[in-house]
């Protein structure tokens, strides 16, 4: 068996003294095999899986934070900013502390005047 490439990346994180991954088999600088612990690895995937996601949905709606959008002097201005606030909050919370079965938020739909 091979792992993934994400799972390779978690496995260096979690283990910094593997040196070389051949297959699903990990080696230190020496040529010693490290023993590791697959579903703390399947577990970081996961969670670096649920950063990136998070990241990507703050990007996209990163445009709803800025201040002109809801003055109401402009026209039009988002309406319901409240509602982009608080998704923004719970995927920021995601982001921050990621899991690794996430329940990610449904992205308000904007709704301008």
């Amino acid at each position: 068996m091979s792992l993934t490439i994400q799972q390779v990346d978690a496995l260096y994180k979690l283990y910094p003294q593997v040196t070389v991954i051949r297959g699903d088999v990990a080696y230190d600088a020496e040529g010693n095999e490290v023993t590791y612990d697959l579903s703390a690895v399947v577990t970081k995937t996961q969670q670096d899986t649920c950063k990136q996601q998070a990241s990507d949905l703050l990007y996209a709606t990163d445009w709803t934070t800025i201040p002109d959008i809801t003055n109401t002097a402009n026209n039009p201005y988002l309406i319901n900013q409240a509602e982009f606030i608080a998704y923004r909050n719970i995927v920021r919370g995601l982001a921050v502390n990621p899991v690794a079965n996430p329940d990610f938020p449904v992205t308000p739909n904007p709704i301008w005047s």
